[in-house]
């Protein structure tokens, strides 16, 4: 058996330039305790290797579809995705770094400096996918939480594999802005996801108007929450009960109802619900395991937030309702 046949192993980085794919081996131990596979998930010991782009291309494996949250950033994937792990069989993909570069790459597929053709890309995802889809050990089923730059590939992922579910997490305005807010590193996060951000959402709602250089750092980061709400919303539409929104407040809120909720969308058994109330990872942050921070942190954290960037947040929320009176028709969508 080869590393691509062993599902143990993992594609771990994506090399376009040298066409060139890194497995590495993790076990289902390694990969529950990280919260991103990347350089961070390596162990001291590296067991894998370089495989050329071609051979993982011309591989295909057998294993059921994986299902998938997409989201909008800092609003609670990571703790959606541990949550999800107290279903038995259940594995959880963290941010796995291939999906990043081939997101990067996927707006410039049929331009002629791509590294890939179309054809290639859209193989590239089907092969990347598949064989994440293998659980390790004795896993079932495979839950992968992508990096919120990957949203622009919801879309082929839900053409290409019809039995795929996917789950579409977000949170309202006000809160995400003094999540991003409180911290230099996840504002500078938004910040670098706008400018795709706002392609997407001048092509979705024709507004020749919109400029980056012309926003403020936190009007950034209300454009951009507005653009994917409006992806998120076009997504629910077009794929019905494929997709399932879900807002981290109200999973705050209400969670039983809230894991219920998802557990039916993913055909999990109702009976782990239960199981996932009594989770660890609800007083954990969920980056870092290690760390006490439960829900009552988060909510002193955002109420000091608030107080502190109250002036910036009021200009973005300013900036999102103006948007709302050019566009009303996105007025529900953007709520």
């Amino acid at each position: 058996m080869t590393p691509l046949d062993d599902p143990d192993y993992l594609p771990f980085k994506l090399d376009l330039v040298m066409r060139r794919v890194l497995l590495v081996r993790l076990d289902s131990a390694q990969r529950h305790e990280t919260a991103f596979l990347d350089e961070r998930a390596l162990p001291p010991q590296v067991d894998g290797g370089w495989v050329n782009l071609e051979q993982l291309l011309s591989t295909r494996t057998e294993a059921s579809s994986a299902d998938a949250i997409f989201h909008i950033g800092h609003c609670g994937s990571t703790l959606l995705s541990r949550l999800l792990e107290s279903w038995p069989g259940v594995q959880s993909l963290r941010e796995p770094l291939p999906l990043r570069t081939l997101a990067e790459t996927w707006p410039q597929r049929n331009h002629a400096e791509s590294r890939l053709s179309p054809d290639d890309a859209g193989c590239c995802l089907d092969a990347l996918w598949s064989a994440w889809s293998r659980p390790a050990g004795d896993g079932e089923r495979v839950m992968i939480k992508a990096t919120s730059s990957c949203n622009a590939l919801i879309e082929p992922l839900l053409e290409g594999r019809p039995e795929m579910r996917a789950i579409l997490l977000d949170m309202p305005l006000r809160p995400y802005l003094a999540t991003l807010l409180k911290s230099p590193d996840s504002i500078r996060d938004a910040a670098a996801a706008a400018a795709d951000r706002l392609c997407d959402l001048r092509a979705r709602c024709g507004d020749d108007g919109l400029f980056l250089h012309a926003l403020s750092v936190p009007q950034q980061c209300a454009m951009g929450w507005i653009a994917e709400r409006l992806r998120f919303a076009a997504h629910a539409r077009a794929r019905g009960e494929r997709v399932l929104r879900v807002d981290f407040e109200q999973l705050l809120a209400e969670p039983e109802t809230a894991l219920a909720r998802i557990a039916r969308h993913l055909g999990l058994a109702p009976e782990g619900v239960a199981a996932a109330m009594r989770s660890p990872a609800w007083g954990r942050y969920s980056k870092a395991q290690s760390h006490g921070y439960g829900r009552e942190d988060r909510a002193h954290d955002l109420t000091l937030a608030m107080q502190r960037h109250g002036a910036d947040i009021a200009h973005a929320e300013q900036w999102r309702d103006a948007f709302v009176q050019r566009h009303p028709r996105f007025a529900a969508d953007i709520g």
